[in-house]
């Protein structure tokens, strides 16, 4: 989660978000059983759900005149959802036990 919470912070593009989910449930994958890693897939999912919707909502509060700053806030709130979607993603590709 901490990885993922500071490529943000960076401004990491929505490809690069999902590169970081994709190692990050890697090593999730490798170190936890079938049914905890569903779980927490979910808690992912759902948690990304929602800042991707307070993310794009957001966007509609910084003045069209800040530029850099819309332009940030647009990308933070596709980063959000490529996120959420790549938690989905995963949820939906089998779980070795």
């Amino acid at each position: 989660m901490a990885r993922l919470m500071e490529a943000m912070a960076r401004g990491a593009t929505p490809d690069r978000m999902v590169r970081q989910v994709d190692a990050v449930v890697a090593t999730l994958r490798e170190q936890g059983d079938a049914e905890q890693v569903q779980e927490w897939l979910e808690e992912m999912r759902d948690g990304f759900a929602e800042s991707a919707e307070a993310a794009a909502e957001a966007i509609d509060e910084v003045e069209s005149t800040e530029k850099a700053a819309r332009r940030a806030a647009e990308n933070a709130a596709r980063a959000m959802a490529a996120v959420r979607d790549a938690f989905s993603q995963h949820l939906a590709m089998p779980v070795a036990a």
